[in-house]
């Protein structure tokens, strides 16, 4: 079967989300806010479906206004992790040196990106962890088991392992911390 034009777009635009955003993707087209005018795509379609089956689904749905529903979904969900990485760091779209910013969604995370390098160089690991408690990035237990370790390639390999997995608030926060603590190293992996 030939693809069309739009089947790739589409398929372009949704192909490098990763799973938990493809799952906020589905959970948006439900949602008569978003879509305005056009009918939801019922949850029961959407609830199993993998990105190939999505960009089908939404061609039969949507048809020619599938690549714009697509782009107002993807609009939404940039801008609710704005308004979450907000009230995590009080700002609403963080900006770095390197020109990180949440609305790059699809993008790896700056934070992704360069763990191996973030975890062999970050040295100023206290501070570090005083502000991810204090923004709630990780609470009292794990501060005083990621505290206790030796090193802080072994602190950053136990932050990558636990808080830093719950998703890109968290990892928006930390990102913020750093330009704070190692400019230097951030500059230089930009």
């Amino acid at each position: 079967v030939k693809k069309s034009r739009g089947d790739l777009m589409l398929l372009g635009m949704l192909k490098d989300l990763k799973k938990e955003e493809l799952e906020k993707f589905k959970w948006f087209l439900r949602d008569r806010d978003v879509l305005v005018e056009l009918q939801p795509i019922p949850e029961s379609r959407l609830e199993k479906t993998s990105t190939c089956d999505l960009v089908d689904l939404m061609l039969q749905t949507y048809t020619e206004k599938s690549v714009e529903v697509t782009k107002k979904v993807l609009k939404k969900i940039t801008s609710s992790l704005q308004k979450v990485s907000g009230s995590l760091a009080s700002v609403s779209a963080p900006q770095g040196s390197c020109g990180y910013n949440v609305a790059a969604i699809t993008k790896n995370h700056f934070v992704d990106k360069h763990r191996v390098e973030l975890i062999q160089r970050v040295s100023n690991i206290e501070p570090i962890l005083d502000e991810l408690l204090k923004e709630k990035v990780i609470q009292q237990e794990s501060y005083d088991r990621i505290r206790a370790l030796q090193t802080s390639q072994e602190k950053m390999r136990e932050l990558y392992s636990g808080p830093l997995k719950a998703g890109s608030a968290s990892k928006d926060v930390f990102y913020q911390i750093l330009q704070r603590h190692e400019r230097l190293l951030l500059n230089d992996l930009c």
